[in-house]
C-alpha cells in the first residue's frame, strides 16, 4: 500500500538506556515514540513493539502525522512493505565514556552528571539480542550501529558477542568510538570483513582537541587510528572513517582543517566523515552555511578526500 511512512518506523529498531524506539532523530523538542519504556534487558516483548509500531503505521496510513514526526525529512510517500524485519539495530544503552565531549547529547538531554553516566549501571544487551535472533526477526542484510557512551568500554563478552552476532548474520557493522581505549575485538572485525569503524576526532591540533574532547589524549587517538586503519585494510569491505563534527567558532578556521588533513595524510587514512553540531545546526540550518565552514569543506575536496556526510540534509547545506 502507498501511504507516507519512513524506513525507521518500520524497520528500525534503537535500544536506549531505558526504552526501546525506533528513531533517535525527532525534528521535534517533543520526541515521543517510545515503544517500550522502563527496559531493564527482560527478554524483548516482541509483541508489545510491533503492536506500537502498527498503532503508528494506521495513523499514518489516515494522512495523521504523529507529532514526533511531524517536519522529518525522512517521511516519504511510496508502496511500504510492512512485513516486520528488523534493518537496522542501533545499541546505545550504555553511558560510560572515556571522552567528555562539549557537544555530548547525553549530558545535553539529561539531568545526570558525567560521574553518574560513568556509574550508571545498566543491563545486558546479550539475551536480548540473543532473543531477537532466535525470533528470527533481524533481516539478513541489517545494519547493526555500535555506540555506547563507548563501545570500547563495554564490557568483554557483551561486546564480542554483538560482534559474533553480526558475523554469523552476516549483518554489517557500524561502529561509533572516540579512539581513546585501543580494542583488540574492534581490530579483528575490522579484519574479518563488513565493518566500518567511525572515530571523532573533530580537529587537527592538540589544543583544539583538548577543548573539544575535555581530556588529554591527542597522540593516543591517532596512534590507535594508525592501528585500525591497517586492521581494516586486511579485511574485505572493512573500513575506517575520520569523523569531523564541525563545531563553529571552534574547529571551522583554515588552520584546523589543514592540520586534520597534515594528521590524516600522515596515517595514510582519507575517509572522513562530514557532521556539524546538532543543536546548533537544527537552530541554523535553515541559514547558508559561514564563509569559514565552506572554506573548511573546499579544502577537504582539494585534499581529494573521499568525504562522506552523516545526513544528506547536512551535504545539502554544505553544498549549497
Amino acid at each position: 500500500m502507498e501511504f507516507t511512512c519512513c524506513e525507521y518506523l518500520l524497520y528500525q529498531i534503537v535500544f536506549s538506556q531505558d526504552t526501546v524506539i525506533p528513531c533517535c532523530c525527532s525534528p521535534t523538542n517533543n520526541y515521543k515514540s517510545t515503544f517500550i519504556n522502563d527496559f531493564n534487558g527482560q527478554k524483548f516483548n516482541i509483541n508489545e513493539y510491533l503492536n506500537k509500531r502498527n498503532e503508528y503505521i494506521s495513523m499514518l496510513k489516515a494522512g495523521n502525522i504523529p507529532a514526533c514526526c511531524k517536519g522529518c525529512s525522512r517521511l516519504i510517500k511510496k508502496e511500504w512493505n510492512e512485513i516486520f524485519k528488523i534493518n537496522r539495530i542501533i545499541i546505545t544503552h550504555r553511558t560510560k565514556c572515556s571522552c567528555n565531549c562539549i557537544y555530548c547529547s547525553l549530558i545535553a538531554t539529561s539531568n545526570q552528571t558525567k560521574q553518574e553516566l560513568n556509574t550508571r549501571n545498566t543491563y545486558d544487551i546479550k539475551p536480548v539480542l540473543k532473543n531477537m535472533y532466535d525470533n528470527n526477526i533481524i533481516d539478513n542484510n541489517c545494519i547493526i550501529t555500535v555506540a555506547g557512551g563507548e563501545c570500547s568500554e563495554y564490557p568483554k563478552e557483551e561486546l564480542e558477542f554483538i560482534l559474533y552476532l553480526a558475523l554469523i548474520l552476516n549483518c554489517r557493522l557500524e561502529i561509533l568510538s572516540n579512539g581513546i581505549i585501543y580494542s583488540d575485538a574492534i581490530a579483528k572485525i575490522l579484519q574479518a570483513g563488513k565493518c566500518r569503524l567511525k572515530i571523532s576526532v573533530d580537529s587537527g591540533t592538540k589544543a583544539t582537541f583538548e577543548k573539544i574532547k575535555r581530556v588529554k589524549a591527542y597522540n593516543l587517538v591517532w596512534e590507535n587510528l594508525k592501528k585500525y586503519g591497517l586492521a581494516a585494510k586486511k579485511g574485505k569491505n572493512s573500513e575506517l572513517i575520520i569523523k569531523y563534527i564541525i563545531l563553529p567558532n571552534i574547529n571551522d578556521n583554515l588552520k584546523e582543517i589543514q592540520s586534520f588533513i597534515n594528521k590524516c595524510n600522515k596515517i595514510n587514512q582519507n575517509k572522513i566523515e562530514l557532521a556539524v553540531e546538532y543543536l546548533w545546526f537544527e537552530r541554523n540550518k535553515e541559514k547558508r552555511a559561514s564563509e569559514n565552514i565552506k572554506n573548511l569543506y573546499n579544502k577537504l575536496k582539494q585534499a581529494k578526500f573521499t568525504i562522506s556526510f552523516e545526513s544528506n540534509e547536512i551535504k545539502s547545506w554544505l553544498s549549497n
